[in-house]
């Protein structure tokens, strides 16, 4: 039956509702809203991170109202009808903002009740509630919906309602399915990412160069320049934005958004020096502080001072991410009377606050609508994107959305600030505890909405937040404890993450309290019994070592070890406090982590978690065993593996190689044990589970290996170094930031150690002045052949010849006109910039004969009679037969004129003087063309034709002298190119599988060798060029190329090679940096790890690479820098550049390994870091 108009429906609401801010639009924030149709909504001012409040509200509110759960519809986020109650944080929801929620249910549902008995004339204790439908014992009933009929009630709340029993329950308590799963498996619109709009732009933003750092009087101050020239041929630009150190760009389309922020040139004022990160503890114990004394109980010197055994202890926890799986993303709407805002913040209210001190608006004027985004269960940019957005759509008056990129995220994301945790104690004789003094130092956490501090819209002075002190009273009752937290100001941009300082303040804990128990000779669990008081707490202590099988364990004992694998367990317990000082006890909880430890490696795996929780009454028991595993999982790799690196200057873990997180293999079986306490209050649950974690893991790696690690994370260097007995150590400290400077080639004439070359070019000089007096005349110039006067044969066969020669490839410059030149060549001399082949009368060859275009080709003389440069490889191209050269010629007149105006060469003198290239011609240059030689094959002596003529692939694969000439008697053994190493292609190769016939032909056909590698570099575009040619010509090229190398092997052999080396290199241990290893596997391995399937087209194996095994680490340096953005062949796929999220330092880590781990018959390369950043620097000119 179809649904009565809506004029026909029933009309009336029952709200539940109270004052609202005076910042608000509206007078009444509502929490309950039941309409005469029988709906109800809920409204609550958090947001569903992930966590399942929108199930557990909606379950509370279905409890307290006796309606069906399917009937209740839970708003969360919407600053324009929820109620302001705070940003989602600490745990905070159910324990806090659920109780309104709540009260608000259950004083509907009194009055409802209240008004059916006064209609039924009835006493209350005569009705009962179905679904919604109030019946009294005489059969009668009345609807929710007719109560409220007609009319428009608001019930403002009231603080003394009584809610129901627990007993009662027949909704809350138990296990429902999360209500936002369906839309998200069948891809409806529930994350902010997907969002579009009538009418919307796409923007990029360019951040400063001070990534992650949000204090200082550079802030905001640091830009010089935007060269919006730089980006004025990108297609549907709309605007370049800037204020203060806030740049953006907006286009019609996103991809030109993306393309125009990589293009954009913005000139930034040098950054200051940061603290050295790399050595937390100085740096923490360097930072300004005040301390604060939360508790002193006892006379904890005197105590400490007789202890019979002093246990002074320091425990460190890094800077760490929030780690969001997808970047941050926003949509904003600015128009002069309401600007709306789709956001996946945490903070909606909080946003909207710093939006509008952002665009100088009433709060009222702006809506935030919260929207799924990536979980961090903290503060990610999802506010900062929001705040981007704001600010392009106000510049062009039209919807925008602004995406940031994943360098942009782990960049600048509010950190999981670092801790030093002090511990001063002792034990008595006895092995009790004599005092505890606890000390931690805690940077703040405040961290600005970012277009706020780079618009100058608030100070960039730092703001102290006393964010140290969760959980930082032990749970255990000292009869001396003091605790202070020194709070202090920022060094890095933080905010809150998981856990906040309750975390790495547990670690101290926990850990001190087992190095007790075993100084003592007590079980550890035992020891934490004698000073446990709250009885909660021993119950589950108790539950979860019998869930476990803890057997207790007065004295460690060597663990039997399984080859080089120790195994150990450990045992944790916290009630996590949240909230401002003295705040809340959320949840108990208590892990015992099994772990393995391979002491040869010094990996550690955490194999089984027995996680106990006492949550109090649990709403949705399903959904908090969810938020326990989430907590397992989060928590055990930040323990093992996460850790935020930075140079002198800013975040360097921009990527998942520099920052990995576990994986779904590493993640370990997690054995969740919950309390029953329905008779108690709900607890939070989003962090608790988490607050063992570190320090559970840390006494199990002691179980099994005796050693006692007190800074995370527990990385295999960190472990090896342990287990080896060396001291903790202070690292080695970061250099300063170095100015960049400009390195070009080396000049000959500058090397003064080079007599040779001196000499030589002293010659060459000599024979040029006097050359230079010969009568090199120039062609006189003709009309523009028409190019009907050639076959289309004709030109079809100089288009093919073109491709030989790549034409194209230097003569066209980077999202240029084909062939229209103007690209910069990087020669040991200085830079040249290829010409216009076009048949251009004025700027091209248009006016040139067939007799000058030969001579240029053949000789390298100009239409005019100058000298051409040799990096035009007339050389080669003398080799060309008469038909050939004519049918080039066709083709390139053939083409579209186009006026390019060729800019000057930058040639250092006495390379810029053209006549010295008459001496040059004399000493190296011979015009002859090619002559098979009768004694090979037919298919040989084309090979030979193709590759030494017009293909020269000489000029790339053969050494040069001082003087830029090719080596004769080393011809094809290996040059250098535009950065890049073009290796030998004789038997002089390092590749560990000889080239073959085969393997030639497929690599230059198709652009990847399976036993060698892909096209990468300057190679690809000629690879490109090459699938003009037909087969038999590449066949040919590779018989000629293959005859270099005598040394042959048939395919079986290669295969059988290839399998050792592949089986013998993915399994030997890294010999190299783990750092290294860690950025492999977190940025490489999906692709290149032997045995999984191709991605993208290809999975070239890193075993088999010529890079990895040249005597020199360029090549690999340069993929890994630039990656492969345009493979030779579109089915290949392409590679990532890493450019922009590898810091010099983590590059040269990953080069590094990979040599040791794949090449590892091959010597290490030395100096690899001045390599990366000679490569840096030379593509940045």
């Amino acid at each position: 039956m179809a649904a009565p108009p809506a004029s026909e429906r029933l009309q009336g609401t029952l709200s539940v509702v109270r004052a609202a801010s005076p910042v608000e639009a509206v007078r009444f924030e509502t929490f309950i809203k039941i309409t005469a149709d029988g709906s109800v909504t809920a409204y609550n001012g958090h947001v569903d991170l992930g966590t399942g409040i929108r199930t557990a509200l909606a379950q509370i509110v279905a409890e307290e109202l006796d309606v069906s759960f399917a009937r209740v519809v839970v708003v969360l986020g919407d600053t324009a009808v929820v109620p302001n109650q705070g940003a989602t944080i600490a745990s905070e929801t159910i324990q806090i903002t659920a109780v309104p929620l709540r009260k608000a249910a259950a004083q509907a549902r009194h009055f409802l009740v209240a008004r059916a008995a006064d209609r039924m004339e009835l006493p209350v204790e005569q009705l009962v509630i179905e679904d919604g439908l109030i019946r009294g014992k005489d059969n009668r009933s009345v609807s929710y919906g007719e109560l409220i009929a007609g009319e428009t009630i608001q019930l403002e709340l009231a603080d003394d309602v009584p809610v129901k029993s627990v007993d009662a329950y027949s909704i809350v308590g138990r296990s429902v399915p999360r209500v936002d799963l369906p839309a998200k498996a069948t891809g409806e619109l529930v994350y902010v990412h997907d969002v579009r709009i009538p009418g919307m732009l796409h923007g990029r933003v360019v951040r400063p160069p001070y990534a992650g750092v949000d204090v200082g009087d550079f802030i905001g101050n640091s830009l010089i320049a935007v060269d919006e020239s730089s980006v004025s041929d990108i297609p549907g630009l709309v605007a370049v934005v800037r204020h203060g150190d806030f740049v953006g760009v907006i286009a019609e389309r996103e991809e030109n958004a993306i393309k125009a922020a990589a293009q954009l040139r913005v000139s930034w004022k040098p950054t200051p020096t940061l603290p050295d990160l790399k050595d937390i503890e100085t740096a923490l114990r360097a930072n300004p502080s005040t301390p604060r004394k939360l508790i002193d109980k006892g006379d904890v010197d005197a105590a400490i001072a007789g202890a019979a055994r002093p246990m002074p202890r320091t425990y460190i926890w890094p800077y760490q991410m929030h780690a969001s799986i997808g970047p941050s993303c926003a949509v904003a709407d600015y128009q002069e009377d309401l600007t709306r805002v789709w956001s996946g913040t945490q903070n909606p209210h909080h946003l909207r606050t710093d939006l509008a001190r952002l665009i100088h608006r009433r709060e009222a004027e702006i809506e935030v609508i919260r929207l799924e985004a990536a979980g961090c269960y903290g503060r990610n940019c999802a506010d900062d994107v929001s705040a981007d957005a704001v600010l392009l759509s106000r510049a062009v008056g039209r919807p925008v959305r602004v995406q940031l990129t994943r360098e942009q995220e782990h960049a600048w994301e509010p950190k999981g600030t670092a801790q030093l945790m002090d511990v001063n104690g002792g034990l008595n004789a006895d092995g009790s505890v004599a005092g505890y003094d606890f000390a931690t130092r805690y940077p703040s956490n405040g961290a600005p909405t970012l277009a706020l501090l780079l618009t100058g819209a608030v100070p960039h002075t730092p703001a102290i937040f006393e964010m140290g002190d969760r959980t930082a009273i032990p749970p255990y009752d000292y009869e001396n404890l003091r605790v202070v937290a020194n709070d202090m100001p920022p060094i890095v941009r933080a905010s809150w993450l998981r856990g906040v300082s309750a975390l790495p303040n547990t670690f101290a804990h926990e850990s001190w309290i087992d190095e007790c128990a075993s100084e003592a000779g007590v079980d550890p669990i035992e020891y934490r019994l004698r000073y446990l008081k709250d009885s909660r707490a021993v119950d589950l202590v108790n539950a979860v070592a019998e869930r476990a099988g803890w057997k207790p364990r007065p004295v460690r004992e060597d663990r039997h070890a399984e080859g080089d694998i120790v195994r150990g367990r450990g045992f944790a317990y916290a009630l996590y406090v949240h909230s401002k000082f003295p705040g809340y006890g959320a949840a108990w909880s208590a892990w015992i982590a099994d772990v393995a430890v391979n002491k040869a490696t010094g990996d550690v795996s955490v194999t089984r978690v027995v996680a106990g929780q006492d949550s109090g009454l649990m709403i949705n028991p399903d959904g908090v065993r969810h938020q326990i595993h989430g907590n397992v999982i989060q928590s055990t790799s930040r323990a093992l593996m996460e850790e935020v690196s930075f140079d002198r200057t800013s975040v360097t873990a921009r990527e998942w190689g520099a920052y990995p997180i576990i994986k779904f293999p590493d993640v370990p079986e997690i054995d969740v044990l919950m309390l029953p306490r329905q008779d108690q209050p709900p607890l939070g649950v989003g962090e608790s589970a988490s607050v063992p974690s570190a320090a559970a893991i840390a006494n199990a790696i002691y179980d099994a290996t005796g050693v006692r690690f007190r800074e995370l994370p527990f990385t295999p260097e960190r472990i090896l170094r342990g287990l080896r007995g060396e001291e903790q150590t202070a690292p080695a400290a970061l250099p300063p930031p170095s100015q960049p400077v400009s390195r070009a080639w080396p000049n000959p004439f500058a090397i003064r150690g080079n007599m040779f070359a001196t000499a030589a070019a002293l010659c060459a000089a000599a024979i040029g002045i006097g050359a230079a007096t010969l009568p090199w005349r120039a062609i006189a110039p003709i009309a523009r052949p028409d190019a009907s006067v050639y076959s289309a044969a004709t030109i079809a066969r100089g288009q093919q010849l073109a491709a030989l020669g790549d034409c194209a490839v230097c003569h066209t410059s980077a999202d240029g006109t084909l062939n229209a030149g103007g690209r910069p060549l990087q020669t040991p001399f200085g830079t040249i910039y290829s010409t216009n082949i076009t048949p251009d009368v004025e700027t091209g060859i248009g006016a040139w004969s067939y007799p000058a275009f030969e001579r240029a080709m053949r000789q390298g003389i100009h239409r005019d009679g100058r000298h051409l440069y040799p990096a035009f490889p007339y050389p080669h191209f003398a080799r060309t037969t008469d038909a050939d050269m004519q049918a080039l010629y066709a083709y390139l007149m053939a083409q579209p004129a186009v006026r390019a105006e060729t800019p000057p060469n930058a040639l250092a003198f006495p390379f810029n003087q053209r006549p010295l290239m008459a001496g040059w011609n004399a000493l190296f240059h011979k015009s002859d063309t090619f002559q098979p030689d009768p004694a090979k094959s037919e298919t040989w002596n084309r090979g030979a034709y193709l590759v030494e003529g017009l293909g020269h692939c000489g000029a790339c694969h053969s050494p040069r002298n001082a003087l830029g000439a090719e080596i004769a008697d080393a011809h094809l053994a290996g040059g250098f190119a535009e950065g890049w190493e073009a290796p030998a292609l004789t038997s002089l190769s390092q590749a560990p599988i000889p080239w073959s016939e085969d393997e030639l032909y497929a690599y230059l056909r198709t652009g990847e060798s399976r036993f060698h590698g892909v096209a990468a570099g300057p190679m690809a575009p000629v690879v490109k060029e090459l699938a003009a040619l037909p087969d038999s010509d590449i066949r040919a090229m590779a018989v000629y190329l293959a005859s270099f190398n005598p040394t042959s092997m048939d395919r079986a052999a290669r295969e059988a090679l290839a399998a050792r080396l592949e089986s013998a290199t993915g399994t030997r241990a890294a010999a190299a940096s783990s750092v290294g290893a860690r950025i492999y596997q977190g940025a490489c391995a999906v692709c290149h790890e032997v045995g999984g399937a191709p991605l993208f087209g290809s999975r070239p194996s890193l075993a088999l690479n010529s890079n990895l095994h040249s005597t020199a680490p360029d090549n690999l340096i340069q993929v890994v820098l630039h990656g492969i953005a345009r493979p030779a062949v579109t089915d290949l796929g392409y590679m990532p550049a890493f450019r922009d999220s590898l810091a010099d330092g983590q590059v040269a880590e990953l080069v590094g390994y990979l040599r040791q781990q794949f090449a590892p018959d091959k010597p290490a390369w030395k100096d690899i870091p001045a390599a990366v950043s000679r490569i840096r620097r030379e593509q940045a000119r």
